[in-house]
């Protein structure tokens, strides 16, 4: 089944349908915010995924409010409320915090078009530097917890130490995401 991503709650729906009949699904990316690991118009293949199965660093379909996603899981946060799911775009700076159940697919391959029609070939996804990256910061804030102060929603603001551990996470994602492969 194919499937353009779309602001019609319908789609979502359709495509976990798909999804749990036959086990895959095949839509189009519409947007620039995974760029360059994901193109617009290029297309992805995906599996049925649960929010608690995936591993950080993987690239996710999820559901907003009327619309479906596609982003990278960067951190799994544990609160009070329970889990939730840190996802952002490659190109995005912008993280959004999901809850797992919202979680639809993970994408497992993409078709790359060739540069004549019908000559693409199609590329299993596999960690790149980005998603070793966040894994390792997933490991290293899982040790780190005991001493670290509190994050998340309902948190106090960062302290001029947190701040400039954030400034340093950010600017290395940026950094990361220069070697980030344009064309597979």
């Amino acid at each position: 089944m194919k499937l353009n991503l779309s602001d019609e709650p319908a789609t979502a729906e359709l495509l976990s349908e798909s999804l749990r009949r036959t086990g895959s699904a095949v839509i189009a990316v519409n947007g620039t915010s995974m760029h360059p690991t994901l193109q617009m118009g290029w297309r992805v293949f995906l599996a049925p995924a649960r929010g608690e199965d995936l591993r950080v660093g993987e690239i996710a379909v999820f559901r907003g409010h009327n619309y479906l996603t596609i982003h990278r899981l960067v951190f799994r946060e544990r609160g009070a409320a329970g889990e939730a799911l840190v996802f952002r775009g490659d190109y995005n700076r912008q993280r959004e915090r999901v809850d797992p159940s919202a979680v639809i697919a993970r994408v497992v391959a993409i078709e790359v078009p060739g540069r004549k029609r019908g000559t693409g070939k199609v590329v299993a996804i596999e960690p790149d530097i980005l998603a070793r990256f966040y894994r390792l910061s997933q490991i290293a804030a899982s040790l780190l917890r005991p001493v670290l102060p509190p994050t998340g929603p309902g948190a106090p603001p960062p302290g001029r130490l947190g701040r400039a551990a954030r400034s340093l996470f950010s600017f290395t994602e940026r950094f990361l995401s220069v070697f980030l492969p344009e064309r597979r």
